[in-house]
């Protein structure tokens, strides 16, 4: 594979697995109501979806380049995005437990990319 191509595919990963922890994080936002009918009426719920949509359109370009058992397993930096999110727009608490985690993670990740160049 040409530097080029790693770049793009690289850039297409990190962007994907943003999105969708974005899009996690609005489905929380949108879990805040009373009912079921007010996470169905809230915009949260559906620009979650959308960004869900969005996040797997990005996946399917993925594996025009990548294995399946590749693609899928790199998508867990979803996690530590999630993380990050979670620690800065929710003021969730981070502990050595889940840094340890998502350093298990980020291993796993430069593992299996690794494998692929």
């Amino acid at each position: 594979m040409n530097p080029s191509t790693l770049l793009m595919i690289a850039g297409i990963l990190l962007v994907e697995t943003l999105v969708a922890s974005f899009a996690s994080f609005f489905l929380k936002k949108s879990s805040g109501g009373e009912s079921k009918l007010d996470i169905i009426k809230s915009p949260f719920f559906y620009l979650g979806g959308v960004l869900y949509v969005v996040s797997s359109c990005l996946s399917i370009v993925l594996l025009q380049f990548l294995p399946y058992a590749v693609v899928l397993p790199l998508g867990s930096l979803t996690y530590v995005w999630t993380m990050l999110i979670s620690r800065w727009l929710l003021k969730e608490n981070i502990t050595g437990r889940k840094l340890a985690g998502v350093a298990l993670i980020i291993c796993g990740v430069v593992l299996l990319a690794a494998g692929q160049i």
